[in-house]
């Protein structure tokens, strides 16, 4: 019998859809909150000697005040080359895959794999503060950790390959607004979001520590004919640069989409590659 582990969808579908729903939402809850101001009846309604204004695309939006100090949380999925790594388990995978000579078992499921179907995937959390319309920074901590697990049996046969791993990261980045920090919507709706969107230049800093940690077992009667074990404990240092987009909801909240690479100052070959980035900000 063989028992595979189960993998869920890539979570940033997830956020990438929050988008809509919480413009939805929040304009819900401004509709139904209680009118403001006197209520005039028709009978004492003034006359009205002033043209009719129609709101204009200006009227839409507010500027966005600078020196608001803001918190981050979210997500990011790396696509790291790992080139490396790949050609070592092919290598130390070959032995145990060769005695199954039936075959009867199932290729193990790597980290290779994992990078392929839904990238590897990591939480982070940060502060940071606007200093003026174009620029604003934030200081930011991450990790993610996960494991593949393969126990597969048949008869008198058991094969075991097993794969830890942990990234803990920290780091400065900036956002550069080449037309101005996304001013908030006055009025909440997914158009007047989409009006006040804006694009913006990424860049930043980070340092990180990686551990791994494989171990394969072949083994008939109880008995093991094959054992294979490797470790990997690697300090990460790193340049990122990309472009992102920001969705202002309203006064407080916005949503952040950022696409970039990563150069890596060690072992560029194996560490370096892309990251999708979907961030929930708060505005204080």
């Amino acid at each position: 019998m063989n028992h595979r582990r189960n993998h869920s969808v890539n979570p940033i579908i997830t956020l990438v859809i929050v988008l809509p729903i919480a413009t939805t939402v929040v304009a819900g809850c401004n509709a139904s909150g209680p009118a403001r101001g006197p209520q005039l009846s028709a009978a004492s309604d003034p006359p009205n000697d002033t043209p009719d204004k129609t709101p204009t695309s200006a009227d839409q939006t507010r500027p966005s005040p600078t020196k608001r100090w803001h918190f981050d949380f979210g997500l990011r999925n790396s696509y790291p080359k790992l080139d490396s790594t790949e050609q070592q388990l092919d290598r130390r995978l070959d032995l145990p895959l060769w005695i199954d000579v039936a075959p009867v078992f199932d290729e193990p499921y790597t980290p290779i794999d994992r990078k392929s179907d839904s990238m590897l995937t990591s939480w982070f959390a940060g502060v940071g503060r606007q200093e003026n319309q174009h620029f604003l920074w934030s200081y930011y901590v991450g990790g993610g950790a996960d494991k593949d697990i393969n126990h597969q049996r048949f008869l008198f046969q058991t094969l075991e390959v097993d794969f830890k791993y942990a990234y803990a990261y920290t780091g400065f980045m900036g956002e550069y607004y080449p037309w101005e920090v996304p001013p908030r919507p006055s009025a909440v709706s997914f158009e007047n979001v989409m009006r006040a969107s804006r694009p913006f230049l990424f860049a930043g800093l980070e340092s990180g520590y990686l551990s791994g940690e494989g171990e394969g077992d072949y083994k008939v009667l109880g008995l093991t004919f094959y054992h294979d074990e490797q470790k990997v404990r690697d300090w990460l240092f790193s340049i990122a640069v990309g472009l992102g987009w920001a969705f202002p909801l309203n006064d407080h909240w916005s949503i952040n989409l950022v696409g970039d690479y990563r150069f890596q100052f060690y072992r560029p070959d194996e560490y370096n590659g892309w990251d999708i980035i979907a961030g929930i900000r708060y505005r204080f």
